[in-house]
């Protein structure tokens, strides 16, 4: 199929499945209007994000990622609420509900010997509605290149412009694709959240996050046009810089030579694949184009399934729907010697590896993150998947110690639970 082709159908199904959606929101859990003010210039930023964050799919334009409605995989077990967990929290036995209220969390899920022990929803969250995952559905490109590379579609070490003649003099046109699963490539690209002028605003202005009025003047319209105006820095070539845009470039690469939308091979490929109990959605830009660097939402539950597959090295039941040499990769890949976010209080090494996070505890424990809080932590030495989802005020939790947090609560939830 030709891209522009592409395009065209990308265009055309995302409507239809927004139409869809609006079919589908009294299931989720959809109530009511916005409230007054908040609109695409405000929804990113507190105290707006706490609602928009539950509600992606009335702010934005968005595809539709169908599960299987006869393909649904049961979650065993008879989960408590965090106000009935008690664990060890910087010294004192600390309810996980308490916290919860604490870090500005809106959904929990612990996960663990075949058996979901903990559920608990907080502010717009129920069972039923999506919450936006931002950055962690990297990871869930991440499987769909491990997927198409072992079927032979991918060569990482081909370059980025082998695939895609049109960022041939982008900053990924000469770096290998797997180079850029780790981005570690060249493309001079910032992504300072509290810097309005940083390349990852102007890559969301592309994306149909911001309105066009509050971008800068000749900004990119779409994804597609964003991307090759990035330019290249050879002096960073191999070392580890976060760069949402490097997972639009793959994403786009697995377009090319599926010749399927983005939105079509999450659907068929992750979504239905896992037993999804609701269809996910994904935010969409001017051409169709499904945010692969941070725009799915996901029901908390359909995000333990997609962290069970991992922690079960890609297998979902007796079906081997990932590679699990991935998984073994991601968890047991060295530390990053030239790691930029300086060393952990606790003594990890942590790493990234293929758009995950490795924690480095030497426990083979890996994430999938996002900003404002989204986590899906996979502790195979546990056997256990923690979901933490989160309206934090600032990106990176800083204001209220986000991150240190959130690693002392997983640590003693493991401990809670053994």
């Amino acid at each position: 199929m030709r891209f522009s082709q592409l395009r065209v159908l990308t265009v055309v199904t995302t409507l239809l499945t927004t139409l869809s959606i609006s079919v589908l929101a009294a299931d989720q859990g959809r109530i009511g209007n916005r409230p007054a003010g908040i609109d695409k210039t405000n929804a990113q930023f507190p105290p707006n994000n706490r609602w928009a964050f539950s509600h992606m799919r009335e702010l934005y334009p968005t595809a539709l990622i169908q599960n299987d409605p006869n393909g649904k995989r049961p979650l065993q077990g008879a989960p408590a609420h965090p106000s009935e967990v008690l664990i060890g929290f910087r010294g004192k036995q600390t309810s996980l509900d308490e916290l919860a209220k604490r870090y500005f969390t809106d959904a929990i899920a612990v996960y663990k010997d075949g058996e979901l022990l903990v559920e608990g929803y907080y502010g717009e969250q129920n069972r039923a509605r999506p919450h936006l995952m931002m950055s962690m559905t990297k990871s869930v490109t991440a499987v769909l290149i491990a997927k198409y590379v072992a079927k032979g579609l991918i060569d990482l070490d081909k370059t980025v412009a082998e695939y895609l003649p049109e960022l041939t003099n982008s900053g990924w046109g000469p770096d290998s694709l797997r180079v850029v699963w780790d981005m570690r490539d060249g493309a001079a690209y910032s992504e300072i959240y509290d810097d309005l002028t940083s390349t990852v605003w102007q890559h969301s202005c592309a994306s149909g996050w911001l309105e066009l009025k509050d971008c800068a003047d000749g900004a990119m319209r779409s994804t597609y046009e964003f991307l090759p105006t990035v330019q290249r820095d050879e002096s960073i070539v191999g070392e580890f810089h976060y760069k949402s845009a490097s997972t639009d470039v793959l994403a786009w690469v697995l377009e090319r030579v599926t010749g399927k939308s983005f939105v079509e091979l999450v659907s068929e490929d992750v979504w239905q694949a896992i037993g999804a109990e609701y269809p996910a959605d994904i935010t969409v830009d001017s051409d169709g184009y499904g945010w692969a660097s941070g725009g799915m939402s996901a029901t908390l539950r359909d995000l333990v399934r997609f962290g069970v597959m991992a922690l079960n090295r890609g297998a979902v039941g007796d079906r081997q729907v990932f590679p699990s040499a991935h998984f073994e990769d991601v968890m047991n890949h060295p530390a990053d010697d030239d790691w930029p976010y300086g060393e952990s209080s606790k003594g990890w090494k942590p790493y990234y590896r293929s758009f995950w996070w490795g924690v480095g505890n030497d426990l083979g424990d890996f994430e999938a993150l996002g900003i404002h809080g989204q986590v899906i932590r996979v502790a195979p030495s546990d056997n256990m998947v923690i979901v933490y989802l989160s309206s934090w005020p600032a990106a990176e939790g800083e204001t209220i110690g986000g991150y240190e947090a959130y690693e002392d609560i997983f640590e003693a939830l493991k401990i809670r639970f053994r």
